[in-house]
Parts: C-alpha cells; structure tokens; sequence
C-alpha cells in the first residue's frame, strides 16, 4: 500500500480481532488503540473508551483527532446478548449511532465493523444486498448499528467479517486457534456439521481496510474467507493442516447440542464486491490456519 500515513482510531483494540488488526494497521499507519479494560498491543499509543458513555466517545474522538476511525468494539458475546438485550442495544446500536454522528460531525471517516451473524441462515453466500433478517439478538443488534451508521455517516463503510481464525490478539482464541488448542491439551471437541461459515483471518480483514483507507467507498463490504465449512469440517481441517490427531473430534448437530442464542444454520458471505471493487482476495484457509498462535502462548 502507498497510500498516505494517516491517523486511525481502533476502537475494542483489547479484543480479539480489534487487537490484532490495530497491530497490523499500524505497519502503514499511526494508529491510536482503544482502551478498556484489557491491555491493548504493546508499543501502541491507547486512550480510554467507554461504549457505554457519550462522553467517553466524545472525549475519544476529540482528544485523538482521527482521520480515520476502525469501530470493531462491541458486545460480541452472543449468548450475553440474548440474555441481556437492552445492554446489547445500548453498545452496539446506539453507541454506533453516537460515534457516527462525532466522526460525521468532526470529519472523520468511519469504518465500522459488522458480522455475518446477521444472516437469517436459510441460503449460503449471502450478498450484500440480500435481505438480512437476523435470528439472534446479537445478530439483530448488529444490522441495527449497522443502519444506524449509515444514517449518521453517509460516506462510512460497514464491513461484514465473517468467523475469525488464524492469528488473534488477547487471551482468547480465534475459531481455528480454539480448536488446535483443544486437541493440543487432549480435550474432546463436538462441532456442527449443520452450521457453515466462511472463516477468514484477521490480516486478510487488514488487507481489506488498507484498501478502504486508500478508497473510500462506502455501504457494505462482506470479507469472508474462500472457503465455505461446516464446524466439523474446519476442526478436521485443522487438524489435517497443523499435523494433530482428530480422533477427538465429534460430529453432532445444533438440535443435539443447543446453546443460549441460536445461531444461523448458513451465515456463508458472497464477498465479490470487496474482491471487485478492492482488488482484494483473502489469505488461502490453510495460510491462515497456519499463523494461529500456540496453545502456550
């Protein structure tokens, strides 16, 4: 990328896909993390932010002075959002809305980050123009924050990143680094062969909004990885990539193994306009699997 440096706020740069892409951002631009409770990446310049408090939004925007502002902080935990729907509005549809309107106002571009949760899951390779109709509160939190931006900031740009793996930042695992941990430590793994994604890794997630940064296009983009699996089909991909036994990998279904916020059987991302309009491609699933962290780390 030549693109010139500029100055990039990342909010949720504690988390794990938020870390991982302010380190990476920064290799091309000077990036300022966001701070919450969590440590953000070591070398990188932070200042506190609160989803929950106007004023801390407003105190963000104002003491940063971003050019460019990467909103990937949310409350992504899907099953605290079911539980708890008037917190999952609160952080991801209105403080969305309330940071729309400060970069909008101060002229700050605005790249905020969304999920394929917002399927219904009833086709594969969702487009960007495909009506989405989201089960899960998490999911429907999400498409809210996302109409929400794009009324506050019409020259923002919603990305829609699907399952996260490869590399992550943080404590947490990413979905391949998750799997390659558990068999690592010998513990038993039951995967859906009923719930298909398109993972993608965090540096092709990058690639993609060094571009945007270069192009400000706006409306949704989609970044999913070019494969479409099941669970089942990643944990034994996995395992095949990074040389593990996958005798511990059990095939069951979501009816048999129900969680608190149901997810969408196909939440697979057509993502031709980020290919087209980008000049983008994400990381061969292998690549990526292969630059997860080690379970001792």
């Amino acid at each position: 990328m030549s693109a010139p440096r500029r100055r990039v706020l990342v909010t949720g740069a504690s988390g794990l896909l938020g870390g991982r892409l302010a380190e990476l951002l920064a290799a091309h631009h000077d990036v300022v993390a966001t701070r919450h409770h969590a440590p953000v990446p070591a070398g990188l310049p932070a200042v506190d932010f609160d989803l929950l408090s106007t004023a801390s939004l407003s105190a963000a925007i104002a003491g940063t002075r971003p050019d460019v502002v990467v909103h990937s902080a949310a409350l992504a935990d899907a099953d605290r959002c079911q539980a708890e729907p008037g917190l999952a509005h609160r952080a991801n549809v209105e403080a969305s809305a309330e940071l729309a309107h400060l970069c909008h106002a101060r002229g700050a571009r605005l790249i905020a980050i969304s999920t394929d949760l917002v399927a219904s899951g009833e086709r594969a390779w969702m487009g960007e123009d495909d009506a989405a109709e989201p089960r899960l509160v998490y999911g429907r939190t999400k498409l809210a924050g996302e109409v929400a931006v794009l009324a506050a900031a019409p020259d923002a740009t919603v990305v829609r990143v699907a399952l996260v793996l490869g590399r992550g930042f943080g404590p947490r695992a990413t979905a391949s680094e998750a799997i390659a941990w558990a068999l690592v430590s010998g513990r038993r793994l039951a995967l859906f062969t009923d719930q298909f994604r398109t993972p993608i890794d965090a540096a092709s997630v990058a690639d993609a909004l060094l571009r945007l940064i270069e192009r400000p296009l706006t409306g949704r983009f989609h970044l999913g990885g070019p494969e479409r699996l099941s669970r089942h089909e990643l944990g034994l991909r996995v395992a095949r990539v990074l040389g593990l036994p996958d005798s511990g990998i059990e095939a069951t279904t979501q009816a048999a193994l129900p969680r608190g916020a149901p997810r969408p059987a196909d939440a697979s991302l057509d993502s031709r306009r980020a290919r087209a309009e980008l000049d983008w491609a994400p990381r061969a699933l292998d690549d990526a699997i292969r630059d997860a962290r080690r379970a001792d780390l």
